[in-house]
């Protein structure tokens, strides 16, 4: 009885022990994670955090946005355009919706040197030449300006061209890509202008380069 008695103690003894090293190692753990940070190492991770914040929205693909030319701009393609070459051309990209009467041109010539500041002087001489081909009918100009896009200036001619075939809804942009032209085209026939214009005027002011 008495020996019975001492394994017993010594079983609670035992139990009791491994229970205090195993509630030691848990509030050890606790302390470790409380440990406070110096104020430096503080503003070390909130700029880390911030960094990664950055990162995760820049690599976040936004719905419709396409990467063209060796990835040196993007823009936002407007629904409902597919692709007509290949979209890793680094020279002229064509797009169509599925009746062919829409199209998409984005052209880059590398061959013909532009730069940021002489945009605007092509938006001027495209304006003589879109007026020269209406042969004598009168233009209905929507838009005749340069913009400011994401610290690049885009040039916009954006007007109605009366045709024999019907008139159509045109918008020109220049830019300059990578020290040369970037030459984008849209076309539609005019009684469809409601449905591509504000698609086409996103387009535009989503371009990055």
């Amino acid at each position: 009885m008495k020996k019975r008695m001492v394994l017993l103690v010594l079983s609670v003894a035992v139990s009791i022990s491994a229970c205090s090293f195993s509630g030691s190692k848990e509030k050890n753990a606790g302390e470790t994670k409380n440990v406070s940070l110096t104020p430096q190492q503080e503003e070390q991770a909130q700029g880390q955090a911030e960094q990664d914040n950055k990162t995760a929205e820049t690599e976040a693909p936004e719905e419709g946005r396409i990467h063209v030319f060796s990835h040196l701009m993007s823009l936002k393609l407007p629904q409902g355009l597919e692709a007509q070459t290949n979209e890793t051309s680094n020279s002229k990209l064509v797009y169509m919706d599925s009746s062919k009467k829409v199209k998409l041109e984005i052209q880059h010539d590398s061959e013909q040197l532009v730069t940021d500041a002489g945009i605007d002087e092509a938006r001027l001489k495209m304006k003589m030449i879109l007026e020269q081909d209406s042969e004598g009918e009168k233009l209905e100009w929507l838009k005749n300006e340069t913009l400011l896009v994401h610290g690049k200036h885009i040039a916009v001619n954006e007007v109605i061209m009366p045709s024999q075939k019907g008139d159509m809804y045109r918008l020109l942009g220049w830019a300059e890509l990578n020290g040369a032209l970037l030459e984008i085209q849209f076309s539609a026939p005019a009684d469809e202008r409601d449905k591509w214009q504000q698609t086409v005027q996103e387009m535009i002011e989503s371009i990055q380069m």
